[in-house]
This record gives structure tokens, C-alpha cells and sequence, in this order.
């Protein structure tokens, strides 16, 4: 009869978290330009089995909200943004609300008080055990996230050097027997002011040492830049001289690529100085006038000369260097 009531006891009593009228949540949406709003919130998803979205503060872009409403089809409507209008706007709370979204906040002023309403709204019925970590130490907030979702234990923050005042009305509710602080962040006067107050402490962490490795100045004696800059001039110059050769070698086109014809206009160019009037080269050459028309054009396509309208005729001009061979 002992060992029947043993194992109908268990089936009787509520389970720590469904104790109470805690809300159910589809999503937590936080700030994504601060990372100690997602902090707290990992417990809660933790223990709410949702994903939690960092977004824009300010608004909304068409991609997150096309996301969102694709999330909603689901029939998860229900939303929990983490944070006052000051950390997520009133405008992405009306975003929210015009594709469907059932949205509640739960915030504060600063973070301190956002953590210990969270804890209060998840743990209406109080906790044996709470964690608690500094609200300026990111690392030892995180270490004392995962404690709380492994435990399922409330999060609580706190100023470095003294108990917050949200954070003493929100020990004050939950009634704990032990408070667990985490990290290197929280000072002994911290823990004092909680065993003033007839909290138990444990402090895991206490003695956590950070050392961030340091970045090697290196320094190179003179002759490395000398050496160095040696090399470079060595490698440039002949680059250089390479590249001007050639750009002046494209710039020199043998007579040989020429027509019989071209080369007597061009010849002709050449005695008068490489500037022409177009109307003068079927004197120069003995070519007729639609001749030297024709050579000219052929001559603009192979890019060798250019030609400029003055007045009712052309000033034809050689544009790269022939080179003619004795």
C-alpha cells in the first residue's frame, strides 16, 4: 500500500515550473544590438522549449517580418519581447501585432530590473534556489545562464559591488534558501549583504582568473626595411621598365603591316611633319580625292591616325610613330 502511494504521489504533484498561472510563450524576441537581454532570456526558452530571435530595435525589415510570418503559420503566435520600448521599440511591437503576432513585454529600466521581473513572471510560486551573476560581466552572466538552464533554477543580476535594489524586491518574492553566485564579476560585499539579508550563498567562481593574451610587438632592426625595400625596387624597376618598353613599343607600328598605298600617305604624313590637310594629300601623293579618302579611313580603323574637321576640311594627324626601315 506504501510503495502504491509512492509512485501515485509523483503523478499528483505538479511539476516546479507548471506551479502557478505561468504563461505559455511561442517565441522570445530580444534586442540583437545587446547581448545581456539574450543572456537572461536563455533560461526562459530553456524552459519554455522556444526559440529566442534577436531583431532590429528600432524596426522591423520585410525579411524578419516575411520570417515571422512564416513562424506564425505554425499557429505560434504568441510572443514574448524581452526588454522596455527602449530596448525593443513600440514600433516592432506594432509590426508584431499587424501580421497576427499576440505580443506581451516583460522589462525594465536597466537590466537588473528586466532579470528580476523575468524571474518573477516565470517563478510566481517562489524558488529554493537562485543564480545570480554580475550585470556588467557578459562571461560570468553566461556561465550563470547555463546554470539556470540546466537547474531550471530564476536568473538574477546584480551591480558589481552591492546587491541591485530590483534585485532585492525580486529575492524578497521568490524566497529562496540558497543564493549561488557565479563568476569574478561580484564582489564580497555582495555576499555580505546577502547572508545580511539570511540568504545561504554559494560563490562558484570566486577566484576565476582572466588573462587575455598579449600580442607580440615584434620590432625589426633598421636594415630589415633597408633590405626590404631593396628587394621591392629590385623587383619594380625592371617591371616598370618592361611595361614602358612596352606601352612605347605599341606606340611604333612597322611600315611593314601598311599597304602600298598607305605607305605613301603615311611617307607624305611624315614629310610635312605628321600633320596634313586632308584636302592636300592628292597633290602630295597623286591619289584622287576619294582615294586618299578611302587610305585615310583604313588608316583612323588601324588607329594610326586621327582626323580633326577645321572648317570646310579635315586636319588628318599621325597618332603613333612609324617605324621605316633604311
Amino acid at each position: 500500500m506504501l510503495l502504491l502511494i509512492l509512485v501515485i504521489t509523483p503523478l499528483l504533484i505538479p511539476p516546479a515550473h507548471a506551479a502557478g498561472e505561468e504563461k505559455k510563450y511561442d517565441l522570445i524576441i530580444v534586442r540583437n544590438d545587446d547581448l545581456i537581454d539574450y543572456i537572461v532570456a536563455l533560461p526562459y526558452a530553456k524552459r519554455l522549449g522556444v526559440p529566442i530571435l534577436p531583431v532590429n530595435p528600432k524596426e522591423l525589415d520585410p525579411k524578419t517580418l516575411a520570417q515571422l510570418q512564416s513562424y506564425a503559420q505554425f499557429g505560434w503566435n504568441h510572443i514574448l519581447i524581452i526588454g522596455n520600448s527602449k530596448a525593443v521599440s513600440n514600433t516592432v511591437q506594432d509590426e508584431l501585432m499587424s501580421i497576427g503576432f499576440i505580443t506581451e513585454r516583460i522589462g525594465g529600466e536597466v537590466r537588473t530590473e528586466t532579470a528580476a521581473r523575468l524571474a518573477e513572471a516565470f517563478f510566481p510560486q517562489g524558488a529554493e534556489t537562485v543564480i545570480l551573476a554580475s550585470s556588467n560581466d557578459y562571461g560570468s552572466a553566461l556561465a550563470a545562464a547555463r546554470y539556470a538552464m540546466n537547474y531550471n533554477y530564476p536568473l538574477l543580476l546584480t551591480r558589481n559591488d552591492t546587491v541591485s535594489e530590483y534585485t532585492v524586491v525580486a529575492l524578497k518574492k521568490l524566497k529562496p534558501s540558497l543564493v549561488v553566485m557565479i563568476g569574478a564579476g561580484l564582489s564580497e560585499n555582495v555576499e555580505k549583504q546577502l547572508k545580511d539579508m539570511g540568504y545561504e550563498t554559494f560563490w562558484y567562481g570566486r577566484n576565476v582568473e582572466i588573462t587575455l593574451p598579449k600580442k607580440e610587438e615584434r620590432t625589426s632592426p633598421w636594415w630589415y626595411y633597408l633590405a626590404g625595400a631593396l628587394i621591392s625596387l629590385a623587383i619594380t624597376v625592371p617591371i616598370v621598365l618592361y611595361w614602358a618598353k612596352k606601352k612605347w613599343g605599341e606606340n611604333k607600328v612597322p611600315i611593314e603591316v601598311l599597304t602600298e598605298k598607305e605607305r605613301i600617305v603615311v611617307r607624305a604624313m611624315l614629310e610635312k611633319g605628321g600633320v596634313v590637310k586632308q584636302e592636300d594629300l592628292p597633290e602630295l601623293t597623286g591619289y584622287s580625292r576619294p582615294t586618299i579618302s578611302r587610305i585615310i579611313q583604313e588608316l583612323e580603323k588601324k588607329q594610326l591616325v586621327s582626323r580633326e574637321k577645321v572648317g570646310k576640311t579635315f586636319i588628318v594627324k599621325l597618332i603613333k610613330e612609324i617605324r621605316i626601315r633604311e
